[in-house]
């Protein structure tokens, strides 16, 4: 405000006309988005939840294949190794199998 017994020159009272529409704007739009917030926002965050539960299933699933896969690569290594210990530890007349 200007100090008493002055007034505004043109500019300034259309400074503070734009300054008003600008705000009034401001006001809308801040509305406008509390509204939306209230009435999407759940749907939102119900989708996303779901979008997780998904992935967290996906996630499991591929963490067990892997687990599964390098299970088989380990089983298959100690096989080998324990079929070289058992040939060194029994020996017989049998002639080897080619």
């Amino acid at each position: 405000m200007p100090p008493s017994g002055q007034h505004l020159t043109d500019r300034e009272a259309a400074l503070l006309t734009e300054y008003e529409l600008i705000r009034n704007e401001v006001r809308k739009m801040g509305s406008l988005i509390a509204e939306i917030n209230e009435e999407e926002l759940d749907a939102l965050t119900q989708s996303m939840r779901a979008v997780e539960q998904k992935l967290a299933l996906v996630y499991t699933v591929f963490r067990s294949s892997i687990y599964a896969h390098l299970s088989q690569q380990e089983l298959a290594g100690q096989g080998a190794d324990a079929m070289s210990v058992y040939s060194e530890q029994f020996q017989t007349n049998c002639p080897p199998f080619e």
